[in-house]
């Protein structure tokens, strides 16, 4: 080995450019040389976190924002001296819908992922049946189930036994399942949403979980916005005046003016062990060599390059699933929207037969999204049971979207503009059992490959302050 440490990365997502930063950071702690290559097959740096400007809109093509409640996206926004441009979502809409017999139905005020925190908003509303409404209010009273270590069950098994079935399947599994476009009835609540299971553990109940981590919220964001955060009171979620794109773009600047390379539009063909650690054969017909790698790609992306290195820790890689979604905007003038666009849109049940997943009415979920006199809707097509629709071009996806549009808030206008992202092959769908088969690969991978590792989003977790934990975890192991 020689003096110089010598790091490759693959993948130049938030986990990738996460890493990277750990690893310089952690070098320099220890007073080791490091040098570093973050490689990305795509033109850009950022993976799903894309941010585009169109027209006077102002388009997140994936992830809108971050949970404030997760403080690795925060932390690190602040680090970066971006602290100022945090922003909440807007306090006056902050209400969401739910699409069931071809209506939207506003969720009650005080149902937070489905757990009701207040009596008299879950009484009046039509969205469940009395029935239902009994059942969710017992919540308190049902005995909690301790899993183990290694237990798991899908989200909406978890949600059935604590909500009832009504709420688990005209709410929580589409706000949950919707995350990664899956289907609740296989994703995991262990690898998606353990604060749920943590809940249940320390406080016997989701009702009570939930009034607690609201004070833990309020907390967090007291904490955020003396760091120059605006408008956050109360949000659970944040983004950035600029869109969440803004971060990794700083990310990639600084790191390039830290000396790490960082190389795009370079995919890799192949990692082959070598004496001194292994060699990173690129698509260009060059070859790295490293002392150690880190494969911050999807899993069937990193099952292929470690295949001839260990057949069965390449098999539990591709054996993690993953769905293609579309997000497809659409700009109007406000006065050719006769709905009030009052809340930050709807999510949709399975069991509604829809082709969208979800809708988001951006510029009244965050400000300065759109012109003047003019609104930004999103709607979010595919997920596991409408992965057919993806087939059509995107001029038909901007007519299932409209259709869709037209159906549930009567809009008919003709759009001034629309942007269609696709990602195809990029929601990961962790299944019951999942952590328990990625707690074996990284055995696998530390005893048979040393100097190896695997991290991102559908690992470890999902959604942008779980890949940059992953990330600065994994940069500061291959340092240490």
């Amino acid at each position: 080995m020689s003096d110089v440490l010598r790091l490759v990365i693959v993948g130049g997502g938030i986990t990738g450019l996460s890493a990277a930063r750990a690893a310089l950071a952690q070098g320099r702690e220890k007073g080791r040389e490091v040098s570093i290559t973050v490689l990305e097959r795509a033109p850009r740096f950022g993976g799903k976190m894309v941010t585009e400007r169109v027209d006077g809109y102002l388009l997140d093509g994936g992830p809108d924002s971050w949970v404030v409640t997760k403080p690795q996206a925060t932390a690190l926004v602040k680090a970066l001296g971006l602290g100022g441009t945090v922003i909440g979502t807007n306090e006056a809409n902050r209400r969401y819908y739910v699409a069931w017999d071809d209506q939207l139905h506003p969720v009650p005020e005080g149902l937070v992922l489905g757990v009701p925190t207040q009596i008299g908003p879950l009484l009046r509303t039509h969205l469940f049946t009395w029935r239902g409404k009994a059942r969710m209010g017992l919540e308190p009273f049902i005995p909690a189930r301790q899993l183990g270590e290694d237990g798991d069950e899908s989200i909406a098994d978890f949600a059935t036994r604590r909500l009832g079935r009504e709420a688990a399947e005209r709410l929580v599994a589409p706000l949950l399942g919707g995350v990664s476009g899956g289907d609740a009835n296989d994703i995991s609540v262990r690898a998606s949403f353990p604060q749920l299971l943590q809940m249940e553990r320390e406080h016997g109940s989701l009702v009570r979980g939930m009034r607690a981590a609201r004070r833990e919220r309020l907390k967090a964001q007291a904490q955020a916005s003396q760091g120059g955060g605006k408008g956050m009171t109360g949000s659970a979620f944040v983004s950035l005046e600029g869109g969440v794109g803004e971060l990794p773009r700083v990310m990639a600047e600084r790191l390039a003016a830290d000396g790490v390379s960082l190389r795009s539009g370079v995919g890799v063909d192949a990692v082959v062990k070598s004496s001194g650690g292994y060699l990173v054969r690129l698509s260009t017909g060059a070859t790295l060599e490293a002392d150690k790698v880190l494969l911050a790609v999807p899993g069937y992306a990193a099952a292929e390059l470690v295949k001839p290195l260990d057949g069965d820790a390449a098999g539990v890689l591709s054996k993690i699933e993953y769905g293609s979604t579309a997000t497809v905007f659409l700009g109007y003038r406000r006065d050719a929207i006769g709905h009030p666009l009052a809340g930050v849109g709807f999510v949709v049940p399975r069991a509604a037969r829809r082709p969208a997943l979800a809708g988001t009415w951006v510029s009244s979920k965050w400000d300065h999204r759109a012109p003047p006199d003019h609104v930004l809707l999103r709607v979010f097509l595919g997920g596991a049971w409408a992965q057919s629709v993806l087939k059509g071009s995107d001029g038909d996806l901007v007519t299932v979207a409209r259709g869709e549009l037209r159906t549930l808030m009567g809009v008919d206008a003709e759009p001034d503009m629309t942007r269609v992202f696709r990602f195809d092959r990029s929601a990961a769908q962790m299944k019951v059992g999942h952590l328990a088969a990625m707690h074996g690969l990284h055995e696998k991978l530390a005893q048979r490959l040393p100097g190896l590792l695997v991290a991102g989003g559908g690992y470890d977790g999902v959604g942008i302050p779980d890949c940059i934990r992953q990330g600065e975890d994994a940069g500061r192991q291959m340092v240490a």
